[in-house]
């Protein structure tokens, strides 16, 4: 299994190519393709009230309240030393945040129409909300994985559900490009690895 460093490091250089990627005509006309289907599905209310629950885990109140919420459940758990958990999930969240607003600053890619008409004008690439959301469940995951706490078959395919639903969601809802959503999921997936490395390193000295 390749390494935290080879993982981060291959994420981030991933979201390079993607955001270069996305300037060329062939990946827009992609990205405009899907979003006339989101379109589409966006009449249907049900569909948005789906969307609406999708997009949960990478809200700002959110993806800091699961950190909290799996941190809980390690130190209640007493399982080793709480500083390389506080410090894992703590990375996770702020770390992503700082991670996708970086993007943004060097890449300032308009968003798609309907958001644009709704008054969001930030940087579209990549979807803040699945970096966060990627960043802290897949952190999560591995440090109820790795602390016993859980199956690490049941928290993976719980973490990759919820972060594919916020990633998904967001293009439903007209925020964001498919391609901003995968930028999001491999910068969080690059996150993770930068978290879950820290906690390795700092149990290792503890």
């Amino acid at each position: 299994m390749p390494s935290f460093s080879t993982i981060a490091l291959a994420a981030g250089a991933s979201v390079i190519v993607l955001a270069l990627a996305t300037r060329y005509p062939r990946i827009q006309a992609l990205d405009d393709a899907l979003e006339r289907g989101a379109e589409r599905l966006r009449q249907r209310t049900r569909v948005l009230r789906a969307a609406s629950i999708g997009t949960l885990p990478g809200e700002p109140y959110m993806h800091p309240t699961i950190g909290a919420a799996c941190a809980a459940m390690v130190i209640a758990a007493a399982r080793g030393p709480v500083v390389p958990v506080l410090a894992a999930l703590a990375t996770a969240s702020i770390g992503a945040i700082l991670a996708h607003h970086a993007v943004k600053l060097v890449y300032r890619r308009p968003r798609p129409a309907g958001a644009l008409a709704r008054g969001k004008t930030e940087p579209a690439f990549p979807s803040g909300h699945t970096t966060d959301a990627t960043a802290v469940l897949v952190t999560g995951a591995y440090l109820l994985a790795h602390q016993g706490l859980a199956s690490p078959t049941v928290v993976t395919v719980a973490a990759l559900i919820l972060a594919l639903s916020t990633g998904v969601s967001r293009v439903l809802l007209g925020w964001h490009w498919s391609t901003d959503v995968l930028g999001g999921w491999i910068a969080g997936a690059g996150v993770a690895a930068c978290a879950s490395g820290l906690y390795d390193s700092l149990t290792r000295f503890s």
